[in-house]
């Protein structure tokens, strides 16, 4: 049924991805057209046009003079050109809504074949434990662990606030998890890289192959071994760090009325993934604890010899 689950929820984790990256790639043609140059070539039409109107012997002289220069300096671009690229902002804006509504409505069904999974998982048999509550939980974190960690999770940008002039995007920052760490090797930050690398992606993923492992197998001791492993190896994911620190950030640049910071599903599934991760971590903990119990009063029974054998 885990086969089944993967293959149905393929489409969706696929189209989430894509449309949501189609979201971003929308986001990043509308921020990279209001921008500084475009919006100044509109105000400064408009100041030049004053200073005209005000003075309509030396205005015409001054506008001569120092427009090429800021225009130069600035870089600012002619004014026709400015206002088509300013007027496809409402195109653009539209196109992001349609891909992020899309985006939404492929959650949306992933969230309900993973309920219907889990639903069948857990209802098969008569006798319910928690074998049937980690086992499809840790199917779908990994689902959700894949989206979290390849879709957008956070963008930040800076808009300025000037009086008297249009608001404008003068920097912005994409941000994945896989993103991140991607520039990170770019930049030949190789030790940070792998460690985020080790602790936020290859850690959970063994994680959740062996908690399917430790609940197929049928070796009582190799189980206890994997358990105590995952144990040790928990302390080690960073996952949750990275879910703190983009919330700390979001509520850092929120504060800043010059900056903005919106999350997408990214993070959304990132952080589904870190409490289906808690949940899954504590019934398998409770679990093995049961079976170590199991095997230290085995153990005690063989250790007790009757008084009928010793006489």
């Amino acid at each position: 049924m885990a086969l089944v689950y993967f293959l149905a929820a393929g489409i969706p984790v696929y189209q989430v991805i894509r449309h949501t990256d189609n979201e971003m790639q929308y986001l990043i043609k509308i921020n990279d057209t209001n921008n500084l140059q475009n919006n100044g070539a509109v105000k400064e039409a408009s100041f030049w046009k004053e200073i005209c109107a005000k003075h309509h012997f030396l205005g015409p002289i001054i506008d001569h003079f120092f427009q090429p220069t800021l225009d130069h300096q600035f870089q600012i671009p002619p004014l026709k050109e400015a206002q088509a690229a300013l007027g496809k902002i409402p195109d653009l804006n539209e196109q992001q809504k349609t891909e992020a509504a899309t985006a939404l409505f492929w959650s949306m069904l992933l969230l309900m074949i993973s309920l219907v999974y889990f639903g069948l998982t857990f209802f098969k048999r008569d006798e319910i434990r928690s074998d049937h509550i980690i086992f499809p939980f840790t199917i779908i974190l990994v689902v959700f662990l894949v989206i979290g960690i390849l879709a957008p999770a956070m963008v930040i940008d800076v808009s300025p606030k000037t009086p008297g002039f249009p608001r404008f995007i003068l920097d912005y920052q994409v941000r994945s998890i896989f993103g991140v760490i991607s520039e990170l090797f770019e930049s030949s930050y190789w030790i940070v890289a792998v460690c985020l690398t080790v602790f936020s992606i290859l850690i959970p993923l063994a994680k959740a192959g062996l908690t399917v492992y430790v609940l197929k197998t049928g070796s009582l001791p190799r189980k206890l071994k994997i358990a105590n492993f995952l144990h040790s190896i928990s302390k080690w994911s960073m996952a949750d760090v990275f879910v703190a620190a983009i919330l700390l950030a979001d509520f850092a640049v929120k504060s800043n009325e010059n900056t903005q910071a919106n999350l997408f599903l990214g993070f959304y599934y990132f952080l589904s993934y870190c409490l289906l991760s808690m949940v899954t971590t504590t019934l398998l903990e409770r679990k093995i604890e049961k079976l170590y119990l199991k095997v230290k009063v085995r153990v005690t029974k063989k250790a007790r010899v009757p008084r009928s054998r010793i006489r």
